[in-house]
C-alpha cells in the first residue's frame, strides 16, 4: 500500500467586496478544520506584496 502524504487541502477564496463578511466567516471555519489550508487575501497578503505573484506562488506549493 502506498502512503498518502499528510497534505492539507488548499482552498482559494475568491469573492467580491460585498461578500467579504461571509467569506471571513467561511475562512475561519475552514481554517479551524485543521486539514484545510484556506487562502484569503487579507490573511495571506501583506501590504506592498505583489498579489498576482503571491497567488501564483500559492498555487505551486
Amino acid at each position: 500500500m502506498t502512503a498518502i502524504p499528510n497534505r492539507k487541502l488548499k482552498v482559494f477564496l475568491c469573492h467580491s467586496s460585498e461578500d467579504k463578511p461571509a467569506v471571513r466567516e467561511l475562512y475561519a471555519r475552514l481554517n479551524a478544520e485543521g486539514w484545510i489550508d484556506p487562502w484569503l487575501d487579507e490573511e495571506k497578503l501583506y501590504p506592498g506584496q505583489d498579489w498576482d505573484r503571491e497567488i501564483e506562488m500559492g498555487n505551486k506549493t
